[in-house]
């Protein structure tokens, strides 16, 4: 058994190095041609195959003016074709959505692997804006102006904000101007250059690897990035497929690992 779990862990780290150096195919989904003003959208998909259309729908009513382009990043290969029929299906778009390109990832690397395609983004252009998206998330038509309207380089903003104390759990929703010590990355816009540094995917512990919120806030902070609450409205729907519920006691304990007992104030 411990020879398996060796072998599948130098798979793992191979096929790793190689995301992070930009070698994945993808497939394009094109319905206009690409200007170099597009929104660039990030989003994982992984339990929520019916979701697609609706996402599609929602970032293809946005009144952004350079129009959307969305990278997604597919961790469940068995849903692979349920996600290319629905695009397939889209005949064409009259709205903002232009282009919508889709990986099948080799491994499950969890929401993380929507920052390859940040890094493959920032090889050629560091100082992109990038916006992330989770798929159980309903956003206005004025999300992603909004958000490009608030992109500030040295910053992650973020609509999942929170004030937090001494533990992950001593927290409370951050407002505007307030002190924001924990982003998610659902509802977000940085620098695609955050994730040009190879240390982000490498550093994370293999235990705390499916967190990327609470490594990605730390992370950030580490380089010298600030955090800040994003003014913008997000519902949730599909409640019941959040993976948050089997990861109530995982957080507090990465949160601990990192942090100690300073805290992050």
């Amino acid at each position: 058994m411990r020879i398996k779990a060796l072998a599948q862990r130098w798979v793992w780290l191979l096929v790793r190095s190689l995301l992070i150096k930009g070698r994945f195919g993808s497939r394009p989904f094109a319905w206009k041609r690409l200007t170099g003003s597009e929104a660039n959208v990030l989003m994982c998909l992984w339990n929520r195959p019916t979701r697609l259309p609706a996402v599609l729908d929602l970032l293809d009513s946005q009144d952004h003016p350079g129009g959307v382009r969305l990278f997604l990043w597919n961790n469940n290969r068995a849903d692979h074709p349920v996600y290319l029929r629905a695009l397939q299906e889209r005949a064409g778009t009259g709205g903002a959505l232009v282009r919508v390109d889709i990986v099948r990832s080799p491994l499950n690397f969890g929401s993380i692997g929507r920052f390859f395609w940040a890094r493959k983004i920032a090889v050629t252009r560091p100082d992109a804006p990038v916006i992330v998206l989770d798929d159980d998330q309903d956003i206005r038509t004025s999300f992603v102006r909004e958000a490009i309207e608030q992109f500030d380089p040295r910053r992650l903003t973020a609509w999942w904000a929170w004030t937090v104390g001494d533990t992950y759990w001593e927290r409370h929703a951050a407002e505007l101007g307030d002190r924001v010590d924990h982003v998610g990355p659902g509802g977000m816009i940085c620098r695609a250059g955050i994730f040009a540094d190879e240390r982000f995917f490498t550093e994370i512990p293999d235990e705390f690897r499916m967190l990327d919120d609470i490594w990605l806030t730390y992370f950030a902070r580490r380089e010298g990035y600030a955090l800040a609450k994003l003014a913008v409205d997000i519902d949730f729907v599909m409640d019941e497929t959040n993976q948050f519920h089997t990861q109530t006691d995982l957080k507090p304990r990465f949160f601990d690992h990192l942090y100690g007992s300073r805290g992050q104030g």
